[in-house]
C-alpha cells in the first residue's frame, strides 16, 4: 500500500506537562477571603500557564513539525481502526477535486411550503391536502376525492374571487360528489386549533350549504359534524354562534331527529360538562328548527332518566330552549307551556342540588319568556318552588327565588291569581331584606334581580319602608356595590323601581348619596334621580315631582348640581339627570335659576378647557326650562365666548348658543337685539371651516336653525356663501354631520329659493369622490322635497344628458332619494314625465346604471301605489315592468337584489294577475338556469299574494285525469 495521508492530533488535545506540587493546607484567611498566598505572588500570566490555549492552524503545523509527533493514515492504520467489511472506493474523475472550492452560501428556507394551481399552503394544509401533492391516481373516487381537495382548498385559501367560485361549484357539486369526500376534508380542518375566524367562517358555510344537497346521507356524518360545529354555539363571537346554528338547523333538515338521537345519546350524561352543555345547545337549536312537538317528548324522557348528567342536561335544553325563543318571541313557548312546566316540575325534588338549581332557573327562564302570560300553567309549581326556597340557602336559594318573582308577574296579571301574587309577593320581600346583607355578591346580585321584578304595590308591601326600602338603602346603597359596575347598574334600577311606592322617601334618601365623596356613588345616586323623575306617572296615576315639597325640590336641584361639579371623569349621566330635574320642576325651577346661572358662568371661567365644556353643555341641557330672560343673558356671553380656542369647548359653546336661541319663541328671536339674528350667521362663517367633528356639527344645526326662522334677516350672497362650505362638510367621515348639511341645504334653499343652490349641488355632481356625489344627490333630493319636485326636475334630467357615467349615475340616485321622500299624491304628476329617462338607464349597458333604475322605479311604483294606481298610470309601469324583467339573470348579488325589490313594487303597482303573465312562461322552462329565477318570482309573489293568485292560475286541460294515471 502506499502512503495516503498523515494525521496529526490538534495541539489542544495533547496531554500537557504540568509541575507536580505539593497542596498546602489553607489557612483561616484563605478560606474566608478565597485567596491563597500562591495566587496573590505569582502574576495572572504565570498562573494561566499550565492552561493551553486553543492554537490556529498553523500553529499547529509547526508544533507538529517541531514535536514530530504524527500518525500517518496508512491503509494498514485504516484498517485496524475501521470494522471489517469496508472496501476502498477511488473516486470518478469528474468528481476528483485538485483545488480548495469555497462552499456555496445561500439562505435556505427552514421549511418550503409546496404549492397547488397557484394557491399557496398552509402548514397545517398540507397533512389534510396531501392527496392534491402525490401522484394522480385513477378511478372515479379518485378524481371525486381530487376535485373534492381542490375545491376546499381554493375555497379556503384563493383569493375573494376565487373562493367565492369554489363555494358556489361546492355547492352545486354538493349531490355529485358525495359527503365522504367533502366531509373528510373540512371536518379535520375546523378541528385545526391554528385555524382563523375567516377559514372557519368559509368551511362551516360549504358545511351548511352542501347539506341540503346530501339529505339522508349526511347521517353516518352526524356525530362528526356535531364535534365540529357544535363548540361554535358556545363562542363569545355572536357571529360564530348564529353560523354553527344555521348548520344545525340545515343538518336537523337533512338527517332527521332519530339520527340526531341515535348519534348524540351517549353525549346527554357525558363525564365533561363542557360536552353535555354543547349538547343541550345543539338539541335546542334542533327543537326550535323542527317544533317543539317533536322534541318535548324526548326531553321528558331524559328528565326522566336515571342518571343526574342526563337529567341535568334534559333541563338545559329546556333552558336553551327558552333562550333560543323568549325575548318577544315567546308565543312560539306558550302552546307547550303546560307540557314543558309538567316536564320539568318533577326535577324541582330532584335528589341532586344541581340538578334542582337547574331546574328553578329554567323555570325562571321559561316564566320571564311568556309573560305575563301563562298563570294557570305556572301556578301548580309555586307550592313546590316556595317550600324548595324555605329549605335552601346559597346559590341553590338564588335559582329558586328567581323562579318564584318570574311566576308572581304572571299571576298577578290575572285577577284569578292576585292574591297568591300579593302573598308570594310580600313573602319575596321578606326573603329578599334578609339576604340584602349576604356577603356572596353574585347573591346580592340575584336579589337585587329579583326585587326588580317584583309587582310592588302599598296594597301588597304595607311596611315598604321598614320592611324593603330602608334595608336596601343601608346593605345595598354603599360604596362597595358602587364600586362593581353590574352591582350598581341593578342598584340604580331597583331604586327607581322603589320609587314607585314612594317618591319623597326614596329622593331623601338618594340626596345625600349624590352628594358622597366616591365617585361611583355619587354616579349611582344621579343615575336613579334623574331616571325617577323623568318617569311619567307612578303608581297612583301622580307625577313624581308633584309629591314633592319645595324644601324637597330645592334638596334635589341641589343635589345634582354637586354630583354635576363634582364629576372627575366626564360622564353624561350627570348631565342627563341635571337636565331631567329641570324639565320636571317646570316653573318650580324659577327661584333657582339665579343659581343655574351663577353655575354656568362661574365654570365658563375656570382654566380647564374640560369644566368650561361641561358648563356649556350644561347650559344646552338647561335651557328649554330657564325662561326667556335667562336665554337672551346666556345668548350674550355665548356669542361673546364664539372665539374660544379648544375646539372640545367651541362644539359646546355653539351647542349652548343654539339652545338658548331655540328656546326663544319665534316672536323674541326674531326682536332679538343683543346679539341681532343678523350677526349671527356671520359670526358662524369662519367656524365652518373648523374640521372637529363636534364643531361641524354644532355649527350645521346652528345655520339650519337661522335658516328656517330668521332667514329673512340676512342676505342671500351670505347663504351661498354658507353653502359652499356646507359643501366641503360633504367630505366629513362623521354620518351625523352629513345628515346636518343635507338637511341644511333644503332648509337654505326654501330661504332663498332653489335655483341658485340646485346649481351649486349640480356642478357637484362631477366630482371623482362617490361619497360626495351620494351625499348631493341626497341634498338635490332634500330641496326637491321642501320646495316641490318640478323646480328641481327639469334641471336633473338636463344634467343627465352629460356624456358622463358618473354624472349620470349620481342624477339617478338623486331621482331615488327624491321619489323615496315624496308621498304618492306628489310623485304621480311626475311619473310619465321621467319616465324616457328611466327607460334609457334600465336598457344601458352599465351595471350600475340598471341597479339605481331598478331603484328609482321600486320607490316610484310603491309611493304611487300607495294610494291605488290611477288607469292613466298602469301602462306606464308595465311598460317599466318590461324593462325590469329581462334584468333577473344578472349574476351580481347587488343588481339582483336591487331588480327583484323593483318586480315585488310593480307586482303591487299593475296587480298580481298582470304580473303572472309574466311569470308563467319561465316556470317550465326547460333550461334549469332559466326557471330558478321565475320561481324566486313566484315564491315571492305567492308568499306576499296568497290570495290574489287564486283567480290567476291557468285552467288545465287535462285536469280529469286521475293523479295517478298522470304519473304512469
Amino acid at each position: 500500500m502506499k502512503k495516503l495521508a498523515t494525521y496529526t492530533a490538534p495541539a489542544h488535545l495533547l496531554e500537557v506537562e504540568r509541575t507536580v506540587e505539593v497542596a498546602q493546607q489553607p489557612s483561616y484567611n484563605d478560606q474566608r477571603f478565597g485567596l491563597s498566598v500562591d495566587m496573590e505572588s505569582r502574576t495572572y500570566r504565570e498562573r494561566m500557564e499550565p492552561r493551553k490555549r486553543l492554537k490556529s492552524e498553523p500553529e499547529n503545523e509547526n508544533e507538529k513539525k517541531s514535536t514530530g509527533k504524527t500518525i500517518p493514515l496508512t491503509d494498514d492504520v485504516l484498517d485496524r481502526i475501521i470494522p471489517k467489511g469496508y472496501i476502498k472506493a477511488t473516486p470518478p474523475d469528474a468528481q476528483q477535486v485538485d483545488a480548495y472550492e469555497m462552499p456555496i452560501s445561500a439562505p435556505v428556507a427552514a421549511e418550503t411550503l409546496p404549492e397547488y394551481d397557484g394557491i399557496a399552503m398552509r402548514k397545517e394544509d398540507v397533512r389534510h391536502f396531501a392527496v392534491l401533492l402525490e401522484a394522480p391516481r385513477e378511478g372515479p373516487e379518485a378524481r371525486t376525492q381530487v376535485r373534492a381537495a381542490e375545491l376546499v382548498l381554493r375555497a379556503k385559501n384563493g383569493a375573494p374571487p376565487v373562493r367565492r367560485k369554489a363555494v358556489r361549484a361546492l355547492r352545486a357539486q354538493a349531490r355529485e360528489l358525495g359527503p365522504q369526500p367533502i366531509l373528510s376534508l373540512v371536518l379535520p380542518l375546523m378541528l385545526e386549533p391554528a385555524l382563523d375566524e375567516g377559514d372557519r367562517h368559509v368551511l362551516g358555510k360549504i358545511v351548511t350549504r352542501s347539506l341540503p344537497a346530501w339529505d339522508a346521507e349526511a347521517r353516518p356524518f352526524v356525530h362528526q359534524i356535531v364535534t365540529a360545529v357544535g363548540p361554535q354555539l358556545l363562542d363569545p363571537d355572536m357571529t360564530l354562534r348564529l353560523e354553527a346554528r344555521d348548520c344545525i338547523a340545515a343538518l336537523a333538515r337533512s338527517a332527521g331527529f332519530a339520527s340526531l338521537v341515535a348519534s348524540l345519546r351517549p353525549d346527554l350524561d357525558h363525564s365533561d360538562e363542557y360536552v353535555r352543555n354543547v349538547t343541550a345547545r345543539v338539541f335546542a337549536v334542533v327543537a326550535v328548527t323542527l317544533g317543539l312537538a317533536k322534541v318535548v317528548p324526548f326531553v321528558r324522557a331524559v328528565i326522566k332518566s336515571k342518571s343526574a348528567p342526563a337529567r341535568h342536561t334534559g333541563i338545559r335544553i329546556v333552558h336553551h330552549i327558552c333562550v333560543l325563543l323568549g325575548g318577544g318571541n315567546g308565543a312560539a313557548v306558550l302552546p307547550h307551556l303546560a307540557s314543558l312546566v309538567s316536564v320539568l316540575q318533577p326535577a324541582l325534588g330532584d335528589e341532586a342540588v344541581h340538578v334542582r338549581s337547574a331546574a328553578a332557573g329554567t323555570m325562571a327562564q321559561l316564566a320571564e319568556s311568556v309573560r305575563p302570560y301563562g298563570a294557570a300553567a305556572l301556578e301548580p309549581v309555586m307550592p313546590v318552588a316556595w317550600a324548595a326556597l324555605r329549605q335552601h340557602r346559597g346559590r341553590a336559594l338564588a335559582s329558586f327565588m328567581r323562579c318564584v318573582a318570574a311566576v308572581v308577574p304572571a299571576l298577578a296579571h290575572d285577577s284569578a291569581y292576585e292574591e297568591h301574587a300579593a302573598y308570594y309577593t310580600r313573602e319575596l320581600v321578606r326573603v329578599a331584606a334578609r339576604e340584602f346583607a349576604a356577603p356572596d355578591d353574585d347573591m346580592r346580585r340575584s336579589v337585587l334581580r329579583v326585587v326588580a321584578s317584583l309587582p310592588l304595590s302599598r296594597a301588597a308591601v304595607p311596611q315598604y319602608r321598614t320592611a324593603l326600602v330602608a334595608p336596601f338603602f343601608r346593605h345595598m346603597a354603599t360604596r362597595r356595590a358602587a364600586s362593581d359596575s353590574q352591582t350598581a347598574r341593578l342598584v340604580s334600577t331597583v331604586a327607581v323601581h322603589l320609587a314607585q311606592l314612594d317618591v319623597p322617601y326614596v329622593v331623601e334618601q338618594l340626596c345625600p348619596l349624590a352628594k358622597d365623596a366616591n365617585e361611583s356613588l355619587r354616579r349611582v345616586a344621579a343615575d336613579a334621580l334623574g331616571k325617577i323623575v323623568s318617569v311619567g306617572n307612578t303608581t297612583d296615576n301622580v307625577s313624581p315631582t308633584a309629591a314633592l315639597d319645595d324644601r324637597a325640590a330645592a334638596a334635589l336641584l341641589d343635589a345634582v348640581l354637586v354630583a354635576f361639579q363634582e364629576q372627575a371623569p366626564p360622564h353624561p349621566v350627570y348631565l342627563a339627570a341635571v337636565a331631567a330635574v329641570c324639565r320636571a320642576l317646570g316653573t318650580r325651577l324659577t327661584p333657582h335659576v339665579p343659581g343655574l346661572l351663577s353655575t354656568v358662568l362661574y365654570r365658563m371661567k375656570h382654566a380647564d378647557a374640560e369644566v368650561r365644556a361641561q358648563a356649556a353643555d350644561l347650559a344646552a341641557a338647561v335651557a328649554p326650562a330657564i325662561g326667556a330672560d335667562a336665554a337672551r343673558r346666556l345668548i350674550v356671553f355665548f356669542y361673546e365666548s364664539l372665539g374660544e380656542v379648544y375646539p372640545e369647548v367651541l362644539g359646546s359653546v355653539v351647542g349652548a348658543l343654539r339652545a338658548c336661541l331655540a328656546a326663544l319663541d319665534p316672536n323674541a328671536r326674531m326682536a332679538l337685539e343683543n346679539p341681532p339674528l343678523a350677526a349671527l350667521l356671520p359670526a358662524l362663517t369662519p367656524i365652518l371651516k373648523n374640521r372637529h367633528d363636534k364643531v361641524q356639527e354644532q355649527s350645521i344645526l346652528f345655520v339650519g336653525l337661522i335658516a328656517r326662522t330668521g332667514a329673512d334677516t340676512i342676505n342671500a350672497k351670505e347663504w351661498m356663501r354658507v353653502c359652499y362650505d356646507l359643501l366641503d362638510m360633504l367630505k366629513s367621515t362623521r354620518r351625523r354631520v352629513r345628515v346636518a348639511a343635507n338637511a341644511t341645504f333644503g332648509h337654505i334653499a326654501n330661504t332663498i329659493g332653489p335655483q341658485d343652490v340646485l346649481a351649486m349641488l349640480l356642478d357637484n355632481l362631477r366630482v371623482q369622490e362617490r361619497q360626495l356625489r351620494v351625499c348631493t344627490g341626497v341634498a338635490i333630493a332634500i330641496v326637491a322635497d321642501t320646495c316641490a319636485p318640478f323646480t328641481v326636475l327639469p334641471a336633473l334630467m338636463n344634467e343627465y344628458r352629460v356624456p358622463d357615467k358618473n354624472v349620470q349615475n349620481s342624477v339617478l340616485k338623486a331621482l331615488s332619494f327624491m321619489f323615496e321622500y315624496l308621498d304618492g299624491a306628489t310623485a304621480r304628476p311626475y311619473v310619465y314625465a321621467v319616465a324616457p329617462l328611466l327607460m334609457d338607464a334600465l336598457t344601458d349597458r352599465d351595471q350600475v346604471h340598471r341597479q339605481t333604475g331598478a331603484t328609482v322605479v321600486r320607490h316610484l311604483a310603491l309611493a304611487c301605489a300607495a294610494r291605488g294606481v290611477h288607469a292613466d298610470l298602469h301602462p306606464v309601469f308595465v311598460h317599466f315592468l318590461n324593462l325590469v324583467l329581462p334584468n333577473i339573470y344578472e349574476v351580481s348579488p347587488h343588481v339582483i337584489s336591487r331588480v327583484v325589490e323593483a318586480l315585488d313594487a310593480l307586482r303591487i303597482a299593475v296587480g298580481a294577475g298582470v304580473y303572472l303573465n309574466y311569470v308563467w312562461a319561465g316556470l317550465f322552462h326547460a333550461a334549469r338556469k332559466v326557471r330558478t329565477p321565475y320561481w324566486k318570482l313566484y315564491n315571492a309573489a305567492y308568499v306576499q299574494h296568497c290570495d290574489s293568485l287564486v283567480p290567476c292560475y291557468p285552467r288545465l286541460e287535462y285536469d280529469q285525469l286521475d293523479e295517478l294515471d298522470v304519473w304512469i
